[in-house]
């Protein structure tokens, strides 16, 4: 393969077509060429390729192959789905960088208007401790113990 598989998954219809397979079930030719907007024929050139990383396995199920990920593929297609999760813009990401600039902007005040500005933003943080996404919740919480900190002092 030209380029090595860090190249080979940079392009669009590779990574498309492993998530593809990861989220069908059960995922076939022509639907993962169809889920990644592809024809047919390319769709088989990038799984082949695929096969041949070791991360794709087809089984003949009548006149149709039946496609599955290899544990590697699996492993992949998390990697994957990880790295377009911490790429995408993202509202509660969004909204926790606004909340960490209110509390880096407070830094300094006095003490009881410091209070006052970020005090309230527990409220929202509450929120966002509650959100789905895992990342989210850990720098929610490590901001929400940063001002308990410093509201009660030591910080």
């Amino acid at each position: 393969m030209k380029g090595g598989p860090e190249l080979f998954f940079l392009r669009d219809k590779p990574a498309m077509a492993l998530l593809a397979i990861r989220e069908l079930d059960p995922a076939y030719v022509s639907a993962v060429a169809k889920a990644i907007d592809s024809t047919v024929p390319h769709t088989l050139k990038v799984l082949a390729a695929m096969e041949g990383m070791g991360l794709v396995t087809s089984e003949p199920e009548g006149r149709i192959r039946r496609l599955a990920l290899t544990p590697r593929g699996d492993r992949a297609a998390a990697a994957l789905s990880g790295l377009i999760d911490a790429l995408q813009d993202d509202p509660q990401r969004r909204r926790l960088a606004r909340m960490e600039e209110a509390v880096s902007a407070a830094r300094g005040l006095p003490a009881e208007e410091e209070a006052l500005r970020i005090g309230p933003l527990r409220r929202d943080l509450a929120k966002l401790l509650a959100a789905e996404g895992e990342e989210v919740r850990e720098a929610a919480g490590a901001l929400d113990r940063r001002i308990v900190s410093t509201l009660e002092g030591g910080g």
